[in-house]
This record gives structure tokens, C-alpha cells and sequence, in this order.
């Protein structure tokens, strides 16, 4: 191997098509590839990941939050790939979306510092949300999107790095993320159902947090009930 060409520290996650799709490309544009594939919240980094040194770390759709001291090693960019706009960061965007009745969705791309998705801003590509759309067709859509992002940039850093990213600072310097970056708990609270509730509160909820294996709930005396939706 080249020990000249660009590395790259790149996290992706398990099952997950886009990310072999990147893998690939990433592959085919001959860079030093280090593949971490990530398969749940709050897996622990090894020692070669760490120790890991070089020009570039990618995220997609990984659960690692990275630590600042490995961020600081990609010389050139570290890029975590959001699967939302600015306006929602943090965990649950998706739900957060649907259940405030946004009309735009979208995904961004930004450089990584020591908070959750609040670093500096490269690219924001919005759609809108059609009126029929729930959780699993809004997640579709995002994934597309936010795959077409990821391999942009890697088309981008793959010619001229240091002209493409100062290129995407300029274009995107007017968007700014909203708030504090949400939690698992805050979406966890959302799809907690309380009573007593109208029927327009609750399709909202179930919009907003409805599908499969990850469905809202009602708790009464310490027991979880959750909903199930006839097909």
C-alpha cells in the first residue's frame, strides 16, 4: 500500500447499505481506509482506532461519539454526516420534525468538535415533508439524501480537499445550528403517551414516533403497553 495516499478514519454502521456504498467509493478513490463498524450506542473505541492518525475522519450514521482527542488527529477534516437540518440536532430528529409539523426536512454536513452536532457547518441539503409522510418514508428519504452527501464529499476531497471544503465554508456560512443537541431521553419522553389525550394529540404522537419495534406506549402502575397497528 501507498503509505502516501490519504487515510482515512471512517465510521459507519452495521447492516447498513450506504455505508458499504461509501466503504466502496471511498476504496475506489484509493484512500488508506480504517473501517469502524458501528453496532450500538455506548461501544468503546480499541486502542488502533485511537491511536489511529491521518488526513480525514468520516461519520455516517454512526453511534460513537468521538473524543475530542481523536477528532484532533485528522490533519486535514473530521465530518460527521447529519441525518437532519440544522435546525434539529441531536437524536430524534426525525420525530421532532414530524411531530412540530415542519414543512422542510433535510440532512447536513459539518466538522466535528467536542459537542454533538455543533461544529462548523459545510452543506445543508433540505426537502420538503409531504403531508403523508411518517417516520419510515421521511428515514427513506433522509438516508438517500444523506448517502448522496457523504459520497459528494468524497468525490470533493478526493481532488482538491483544501479547495472543496473552504468552497462548502463559504456557501454554507449563514446556517447556524438551533439549540442544544436532543438526547435519546428527550425522544424517549416523546413517545411516552399520557392520559388522558385527545385523538388529535395522540395521532400526532403516533406520527411523529410510530414504527416498527421502536413503537410509542402508554405506562399504568409500572407496566409498559405499547401500541400496535393493525395492517
Amino acid at each position: 500500500m501507498n503509505k502516501n495516499l490519504p487515510k482515512v478514519l471512517f465510521f459507519g454502521r452495521e447492516n447498513c447499505k450506504s455505508s458499504s456504498t461509501i466503504l466502496k467509493k471511498l476504496n475506489d478513490k484509493k484512500f488508506q481506509v480504517t473501517y469502524f463498524e458501528s453496532k450500538k450506542r455506548g461501544e468503546r473505541l480499541k486502542n488502533d482506532i485511537l491511536d489511529w492518525n491521518g488526513e480525514f475522519i468520516l461519520c455516517f450514521r454512526s453511534f460513537i461519539k468521538l473524543p475530542i482527542s481523536l477528532i484532533k488527529k485528522a490533519k486535514i477534516a473530521a465530518i460527521n454526516f447529519h441525518p437532519a437540518p440544522p435546525e434539529y440536532p441531536g437524536s430524534g430528529c426525525i420525530n421532532f420534525a414530524l411531530y412540530d409539523n415542519a414543512k422542510t426536512y433535510g440532512v447536513t454536513a459539518h466538522l466535528m468538535n467536542e459537542q454533538i452536532d455543533n461544529g462548523i457547518i459545510l452543506d445543508v441539503k433540505k426537502f420538503p415533508i409531504n403531508l403523508n409522510d411518517n417516520v419510515q418514508s421521511l428515514l427513506e428519504r433522509t438516508h438517500k439524501e444523506l448517502l448522496e452527501m457523504c459520497l459528494n464529499f468524497i468525490e470533493g476531497i478526493s481532488l482538491n480537499p483544501e479547495k472543496f471544503l473552504n468552497e462548502k465554508k463559504l456557501y454554507s456560512k449563514d446556517y447556524k445550528w438551533n439549540g442544544e443537541a436532543r438526547k435519546i431521553n428527550d425522544l424517549e419522553k416523546l413517545k411516552k403517551i399520557s392520559l388522558p389525550i385527545s385523538r388529535d394529540d395522540l395521532e400526532k404522537i403516533i406520527r411523529a414516533t410510530y414504527i416498527n419495534n421502536y413503537p410509542p406506549y402508554i405506562e399504568l402502575y409500572g407496566y409498559k403497553f405499547y401500541l400496535h397497528i393493525k395492517k
